[in-house]
């Protein structure tokens, strides 16, 4: 799926933008299902547009979205990016309502991770577009962007406001995904309220100490992260069930899904 240098480009900057990945109709397959799920979630009801509506699982839930879950567009992503036995973290949809700051963890250095975005409309610097800060997932001695990790709420940092940080705005359009590191510092700006955000999260399959220790502790302080659902563990394909055996062989109990 990836070339040598796409992927020398991902390790670089913490990111990347794949073209056309999905056609028209398949867009239109995607988008209907998603606000199915979304409106679902909401009981019927509509959406108010008064904070983020984020629903996890999300892809599992209606039978084309699922259906991507092992699709060669997005499984052989997370395999060029992370090896063969990478592991399947979860899917998350969101309507997102305002501006989201620059946000990013620390992950990268413990547990390689990387979430494969997908945008349901075209969006601009303007108007909402994912805006990545290349090359902050590596993280030194000396964390120089600190103050922005940590900037959540804050309007200004480095004196400036937060829509001014420097940054590379991934516009893009219907169709295209984003693949990035959680890591890697990113943000969003001036978008509409209820504007489509949907991913796929998978890490690196923990093999040392200090991953398998690191991933028990994230396990044990989050709601969703790391558990495989019932419907992956008893799955039909081979490669659905091969993406969470990790997680099974640690014991982490499954989610009724």
């Amino acid at each position: 799926m990836l070339n040598s240098e796409q992927v020398a480009h991902f390790q670089a900057f913490g990111f990347l933008i794949l073209r056309n990945v999905f056609t028209p109709p398949e867009m239109d397959i995607i988008e209907r299902e998603a606000d199915e799920i979304m409106t679902e979630d909401r009981g019927g009801a509509p959406f108010e547009g008064t904070e983020r509506q984020a629903v996890q699982p999300f892809f599992e839930r209606r039978p084309f979205t699922n259906s991507l879950m092992d699709d060669d567009r997005i499984y052989l992503i997370a395999e060029d990016l992370l090896g063969p036995d990478f592991v399947l973290d979860q899917s998350e949809g969101n309507l997102h309502v305002g501006d989201t700051t620059w946000h990013g963890g620390t992950t990268w250095k413990t547990l390689p991770w990387i979430k494969i975005g997908f945008y349901l409309e075209s969006l601009t610097r303007e108007t909402g577009c994912l805006r990545i800060i290349p090359g902050s997932h590596l993280i030194g001695d000396t964390d120089f962007y600190a103050p922005l990790r940590e900037s959540a709420g804050e309007n200004e940092v480095f004196g400036m406001p937060q829509s001014e940080i420097p940054s590379v705005a991934l516009e893009c359009g219907s169709g295209d995904l984003i693949v990035f590191t959680e890591n890697v510092l990113h943000a969003s700006f001036g978008g509409r309220t209820g504007r489509h955000q949907h991913a796929v999260s998978f890490f690196k399959n923990p093999v040392t100490d200090s991953e398998i220790q690191y991933l028990m502790d994230v396990h044990n302080n989050t709601k969703f992260t790391a558990r495989p659902l019932a419907s992956h563990i008893n799955s039909d394909r081979p490669r659905v069930r091969r993406m969470v055996s990790r997680l099974v062989e640690f014991g982490f109990n499954p989610l009724p899904y």
